[in-house]
Formats: C-alpha cells, sequence, structure tokens
C-alpha cells in the first residue's frame, strides 16, 4: 500500500510539471469595483495562471494607498478538461485621497502586472449620526423597457458585532420580474457620521416582465446584534424600495417585422471553424461554430440562430450550449451553436450571411448583428492512392534503424485518460440515481388537484383554440411551474429553452407575438398541434440557493 501510495505522488508530480512546462502564464490585475469613495477600502487582485515565480512587490501601492491587508492562495484547477496552476494575491487598499489614481504596474517574476484605474469620490455629506445598522439600494436607471435588465445594488452597514445573520433577495410589487444575483458579495470597510462600518455589498439582475409600474424591495436583513454594552438581541431592518417605470416592447420596422424582442445593452455574432485556413474537400465534415453574445438579457432569452441553406453544404446542428457571466455591468448571456459542415460538390460555394435582429436599448433603436457571406473553396474528393512503384535496387546497405523509447510520458497520458474515464463512468452512475429519486415527486406534482397538469393543458386547449394569446401565455407559465419545479421558468423564452425544439419554437412564437411587432389576430393552431410534445417534455430545472450570510465583527 506504501509503494502504490508513493508511486500515485510521483505521478501526480510528474502529471504536475508536464503541466507547468507546457502551460501558458498569464497575468492579470483587477479591482472589485472601479469607483469608490473616499475613506471605503477595495480589494485589488493580482492573478497568475501558469508557472511563475516569485511574489509581487506591492511597495509601489503605499504611495496612493494605505495596504491593510494581505493574503496569498494558490491551487490547481480543471476547466474543459484542462489543467492549469492558479496562484493569487488578494490586498484591501484605503485611498490617501479622492480623484482618478491608477494602480502601476506590480513586478511579478519576470513580468508586469497591467496597469488598474479606479476613481475615488468625495465623502457623502454626513447628517445625523448614523444607526448601527442600516440598508442603502439603488438602481442604474427608473426607466426600463420590458424583459430588459436593470442592476439593483443594495449595501449592508453594519457597525456592531453580529451573528446568524440572514438576507432576504428583494420583494417584487406591480407586476412580474425575474430576479438574479449577480455574483459573490462584495465586503468593504467604509466611514460615515464619524464612525467606522463594514459594508456588504450586493447586486441583483433584474428583468421586468410586464410593462407598468414595478416596486423592488424592500430587502429585510436579520441578525443577533451583539453591542459593546447590554445584551444581545435579534433585530431586523428592512431597506427602502425603488420604483421603476417599465416601458412596452418596441415594434420592430417593417423589414424585420417578425423579429424576436431581444432588449440588451450589446448583441455580437461571431463563428470559428475547425482546422482554420484548411481547404475543405467533399464529403469531409468540418465544425463551424457560432457564437450570440448579449449584454443585460438571460441566456434563454437567446433565440435559435437563422443559418440559412446553400445548394452544395449541409450543415448538421448540434445540441446549442447555453452559457452566462457575470460583469460589472450586469449578466453577459451566451449562446454556442456547432454544426457539422459537409461539401456535396467542389467548387466556389458561398454561405449565406447571419443576422439576428435586436433592440439596443441604451439607444433606443432596432439593430442587426451580422455575419457576412463566407466564401468555401471546395477541392474535390480525393482518388484512390497509385500503386507504389518498386523500388530501385540499393547501392549500398541501409544504416541501422534507431527506435527511440517514448519514455514516461505515454504512460502518464494513458493514465489520466484511464482516471478521467472511471470519473465519467461515477459521475453517470450518480445522476442515474439521481433522476430515479426524483421522478415520484415531480410525477405527483404534476397530477395534483384543480391546478395540476392536466387542469392546465385543458385551459391551454382552449385557449389555443379561442386564439386567445393572453391566455395561452398564463396557461403556459402555470404548466411550465408544474412540470419543472426545479427550474420555475418564469418568462416563455425560460420555458422555451427547456422544451424539445418543435415546441420551443412554438412558444417563442407565441412570445413574438405578445412583445415583439404589432398585435394582431393569433393563431392558436400551430401550439395546439404540439400539445401532446408538451405534455411529454421532461427536464429537470436548477435548484435555488441559500441567501444566507456569514457573521460579520467575528
Amino acid at each position: 500500500m506504501v509503494r502504490r501510495a508513493a508511486a500515485l505522488a510521483a505521478l501526480a508530480l510528474l502529471v504536475v510539471a508536464g503541466l507547468a512546462r507546457a502551460q501558458d502564464v498569464v497575468l492579470e490585475a483587477s479591482v472589485d469595483r472601479p469607483t469608490i469613495y473616499e475613506n471605503e477600502s477595495f480589494t485589488y487582485i493580482v492573478r497568475v495562471e501558469g508557472a511563475l515565480s516569485g511574489e509581487p512587490d506591492a511597495s509601489p501601492l503605499e504611495r496612493q494607498f494605505d495596504v491593510l491587508s494581505r493574503a496569498s492562495s494558490s491551487r490547481v484547477q480543471i476547466v474543459n478538461g484542462r489543467a492549469s496552476q492558479v496562484a493569487e494575491w488578494t490586498y484591501q487598499l484605503m485611498p490617501k485621497g479622492t480623484g482618478e489614481f491608477t494602480l502601476p504596474p506590480l513586478r511579478v517574476g519576470n513580468r508586469m502586472t497591467n496597469p488598474v484605474t479606479v476613481e475615488v469620490l468625495p465623502a457623502p455629506v454626513a447628517g445625523d449620526a448614523p444607526a448601527d445598522i442600516f440598508m442603502e439600494v439603488s438602481t442604474e436607471t427608473t426607466q426600463v423597457y420590458v424583459q430588459s435588465q436593470v442592476v439593483y445594488t443594495l449595501k449592508l452597514f453594519v457597525g456592531v458585532t453580529t451573528g446568524r445573520a440572514t438576507l432576504t433577495p428583494p420583494e417584487i410589487a406591480g407586476g412580474e420580474a425575474i430576479v438574479e444575483r449577480l455574483g459573490e458579495d462584495r465586503q468593504y470597510q467604509t466611514a460615515r457620521g464619524g464612525r467606522d462600518f463594514i459594508v456588504r455589498e450586493r447586486r441583483y439582475a433584474i428583468f421586468p416582465q410586464e410593462p407598468g409600474t414595478l416596486t423592488v424591495g424592500p430587502v429585510t436583513f436579520e441578525a443577533m446584534v451583539i453591542p459593546n454594552r447590554g445584551f444581545s438581541r435579534v433585530q431586523r431592518f428592512r431597506s427602502g424600495t425603488v420604483e421603476l417605470e417599465v416601458l412596452p416592447a418596441v415594434p420592430p420596422p417593417a423589414s424585420i417585422g417578425d423579429a424576436t424582442w431581444l432588449p440588451a445593452t450589446a448583441l455580437t455574432l461571431s463563428e470559428r471553424w475547425s482546422d482554420a485556413g484548411a481547404p475543405l474537400a467533399v464529403g469531409v465534415p468540418h465544425t463551424r461554430t457560432v457564437v450570440v453574445e448579449a449584454d443585460g438579457l438571460l441566456e434563454t432569452q437567446l433565440p435559435e440562430l437563422p443559418i440559412g441553406s446553400t445548394e452544395g453544404i449541409r450543415q448538421y446542428p448540434d445540441q446549442p450550449e447555453l452559457d452566462r457571466e457575470v460583469t460589472e455591468r450586469g449578466l453577459r448571456a451566451r449562446r454556442t451553436e456547432r454544426f457539422a459542415v459537409i461539401a456535396q460538390q467542389s467548387g466556389r460555394l458561398e454561405l449565406p450571411p447571419v443576422e439576428l435582429p435586436w433592440f439596443n436599448v441604451t439607444e433606443g433603436r432596432w439593430e442587426v448583428a451580422r455575419l457576412e457571406p463566407r466564401v468555401l473553396e471546395v477541392e474535390p474528393a480525393a482518388a484512390e492512392p497509385a500503386p507504389a512503384a518498386a523500388p530501385e535496387p540499393a547501392a549500398a546497405p541501409a544504416p541501422p534503424v534507431v527506435v527511440e523509447r517514448p519514455g514516461i510520458w505515454p504512460w502518464v497520458s494513458a493514465a489520466l485518460a484511464a482516471g478521467w474515464l472511471v470519473t465519467l463512468l461515477l459521475w453517470w452512475r450518480s445522476s442515474r440515481a439521481l433522476r430515479g429519486g426524483r421522478e415520484p415527486a415531480a410525477a405527483g406534482a404534476r397530477e395534483g388537484g384543480h391546478g395540476g397538469r392536466r387542469a392546465v393543458l385543458k385551459r391551454l386547449r382552449a385557449a389555443c383554440a379561442a386564439n386567445d394569446a393572453d391566455a395561452a401565455r398564463r396557461a403556459l407559465l402555470e404548466w411550465g411551474e408544474i412540470r419543472f419545479p426545479e427550474a420555475d421558468p418564469r418568462s416563455l423564452g425560460a420555458l422555451a429553452a427547456l422544451l424539445p425544439p418543435a415546441a420551443g419554437r412554438e412558444v417563442l412564437d407565441l412570445e413574438a407575438h405578445i412583445y415583439g411587432a404589432a398585435r394582431r389576430p393569433w393563431d392558436g393552431r400551430g401550439l395546439a398541434a404540439i400539445l401532446k410534445e408538451l405534455d411529454a417534455a421532461e427536464r429537470p430545472g436548477r435548484a435555488r440557493k441559500s441567501d444566507s450570510l456569514a457573521p460579520l465583527y467575528r
């Protein structure tokens, strides 16, 4: 057993050493937020991905900032099957004045970090002495389009020791809205009214689903308050509210009258090809990857990309990948679609352009993201190889052939591949067991009472027969809540992403009718014809996470 453990440890060291030699080095500096107030601390992070010896020299920072604390960490992370060595150094900084400052590049080994700019604003004018605990809420704007994003920011100021703290999401009143938390909380120090506070900042992306007035908040904070003097007690604090004016969808121009309503701050299309630069040959598949990225949208709002057809070329789509990331401006949604492209004939062939209309909420106008047409030079299929000519007699005996031994790395690669296969098998077995355990509960929810699946489908059929789009939308969302209780789809776009392609297209057509172009009579026959497929659809959603807080001032 001891020999086996030693062998495994040696193998792990060899793998890490091989990764370190092959891995590119990425060095990056960043801050947790670019705008701060005087007497507020902020976090400065230096991150190295790859093998780079040495530590940052933080002395240049001390000219403009007080270094309150510093910490470091290192780990090996695996992303998309690729292992990488990561080291981070974290600094809590307090500015020495107001204005715009540039954190200078720091040296790490033989590399330099990038400069980072922060703006320090004057401290807010203090009125009466603040309470021990209070909250401030704000939004970037008070006017927003339906189904577009508004970022809601909560700042919790705590000046005493607390324990067993919880913080609720913002309440929503006046209409429906999807609320998504943006990343982890930010924590820093500040001064108000001559007192020091620890601030916990939390952000949410809110997507109103109906035009009108939407009230966001309050948020409730509850904690065991432990004062310097007196008895500890549980206290509850509530924030103020913010009212939003939700504008209706803007109909698209006549040239794109069937466009899906996509209200975003930015939207781009990009593509890449496997074996980029290599010529295509008849019958040889190549992979075309098309990516749409949008700022200020949920990934479930991004529609299927309109890929046109070309005579002589066939494109076979794969299952699309939906993803999101949190940025300083909120959510960035991403939809990745891959196609196996196979040429059927040789010559000069042209793929048509790819166009996706969207509404720019910043400029208040419709725009079209576009991939230009692509010309492909296709070669004929490779011919059968000609028989090899007989070799001429050698004038002299050939020198001996020296065969090099492959060394240890093929064995290391084989061991890693075997480990991945075992991990994949265990994951597949556990996911099957997990799905099996959830089925009975889900089935019970679908068959339950007057509000169960059958009653909702009956109302949905009636709405389709009456061509009542609004009633069909309400019934679909109620059905989605029963069918996908963990995903809890609150919009037609979110529901469409959980359904098979044919059913999803009908749901998106209904959404486009309600929120897109000018209202006209809706034909419910298409949705009615697909109800059997809706009734058979099965796909679990995602579980919600708790909003409990770690104690402050421990």
